[in-house]
């Protein structure tokens, strides 16, 4: 199954991003635009994992990452795109507040994903949430980050992290298969 650890968002700050984004959503070059109940704030990317196998393991070195992280408070702030040079290829929305706290629970994760015997990327943590993604010889807009540079959504708790799997194919979708509160283990 293919797996990532995240922070959902509330329905509120998707709402609101969803409402400055649907005026860029039909521009000519605008990338294939993910639906916002998919938007979401990744930890880790864990990708293929042996159900059997690490997924005990690793539900309970979740429980242990965050059993000490105190909730933090984040908000969806501006936009970029991916790679900084060359092709754009995904859109997304920046991340301010507690980055700190949200870097080290990130980490937190990964540390969790390696104790349970999966590989993760070593790839620096970049607080952000996808968008839309380009196709490779897409004529992308090189602009369109710029039209939501000065967009900031509401405050939001983040409270508990959510173990996700990801079903790939013609509609996408998420199944959360474990949730842990911040400072309290799993649920």
């Amino acid at each position: 199954m293919r797996l990532f650890v995240a922070v959902a968002l509330p329905s509120a700050t998707r709402d609101s991003l969803a409402a400055a984004v649907a005026p860029v959503r039909e521009r000519s070059g605008s990338p294939r635009w993910i639906p916002p109940e998919r938007w979401h704030i990744t930890l880790v990317f864990l990708g293929e994992v042996d159900e059997a196998v690490a997924l005990p393991r690793l539900h309970r070195a979740l429980a242990a990452a965050v059993d000490d992280a105190a909730p933090l408070r984040l908000q969806v702030a501006g936009a970029g795109r991916f790679p900084d040079g060359g092709a754009p290829r995904v859109l997304w929305a920046g991340v301010t507040g507690d980055l700190d706290a949200l870097t080290e629970l990130a980490r937190a994760t990964r540390r969790a994903a390696r104790a349970s015997k999966i590989s993760v990327e070593r790839v620096a943590f970049r607080a952000h949430l996808t968008l839309g993604r380009w196709r490779q010889g897409d004529d992308a807009d090189r602009d369109i980050d710029a039209t939501l540079a000065d967009y900031r959504g509401p405050e939001f708790e983040v409270t508990e992290i959510v173990l996700l799997r990801s079903h790939l194919g013609p509609k996408p979708s998420y199944d959360q298969i474990g949730r842990w509160t911040l400072g309290s283990g799993p649920q």
